[in-house]
């Protein structure tokens, strides 16, 4: 008996080490970070931060997935799942995810994306930078402000949706898509920021997500505020 103790002891010793080493570490998200939806759609992490309740939690454009859907990062799929869709607005393009504190922290910097905090969108012709996970982090002006709507000369393409918009350190939009252009030919998608033709950006003003969040006040999300 002794011995078959010792001998039970000793392969549990043996696997420790092997299972400690599987173990994947607490990764980073933040605004900027690339996200992979149900394991298909690409998209952007807007900004991460804390709702009412202390939640940990994420936003990021509602087109990219639906409730339930499952979000890993892009580039840690080690991570595994990170967190799911839990609020969607029916009226606006905005999804809530709520992240998994035991494999993800939620960090300020991603790249060049400093956010430390919720801004005020800027006035026309202002200057603001976005970043995307297809075409990065790149500036340009704000061509025209209509309602909870900008448009804005900055380069964006596909996966680059919930991408923050930023302006002087704070997150004042979020990333939508581009301008619909009527006719054939007359949508051009960004390649690079380097080339200087392309479909304007468009982008929702944080202020307002903000404030439709808010207006349920029981919804994971609500009172959203940024790390």
């Amino acid at each position: 008996m002794r011995r078959t103790l010792l001998l039970v002891g000793a392969a549990l010793l043996a696997l420790s080490p092997a299972a400690v080493a599987t173990a994947a570490p607490i990764a980073n998200v933040g605004g900027g970070s690339g996200i992979v939806i149900d394991g298909r759609a690409l998209c952007t992490m807007t900004t991460v931060g804390n709702d009412r309740a202390g939640r940990l939690v994420g936003l990021t454009a509602g087109h990219c997935g639906n409730l339930g859907s499952a979000v890993s990062l892009e580039r840690n799929a080690r991570a595994g799942v990170i967190g799911r869709i839990v609020t969607k607005s029916k009226n606006w393009d905005v999804a809530v995810v709520r992240l998994d504190t035991s494999r993800v922290r939620g960090v300020r910097n991603v790249g060049k994306a400093h956010i430390g905090g919720v801004g005020t969108y800027p006035q026309p012709f202002a200057n603001v930078c976005k970043s995307g996970r297809t075409t990065g982090f790149s500036c340009g002006p704000t061509l025209a402000i209509e309602g909870a709507s900008t448009i804005n000369y900055v380069c964006s393409a596909r996966g680059d949706s919930g991408g923050p918009i930023i302006s002087r350190g704070r997150v004042v939009g979020m990333l939508n898509g581009s301008l619909r252009l009527a006719g054939p030919g007359t949508s051009v998608e960004c390649i690079d920021p380097a080339f200087p033709v392309y479909t304007p950006m468009v982008a929702t003003k944080m202020t307002d997500i903000v404030r439709v969040l808010n207006a349920t006040p029981t919804a994971i999300g609500s009172g959203f505020r940024t790390l």
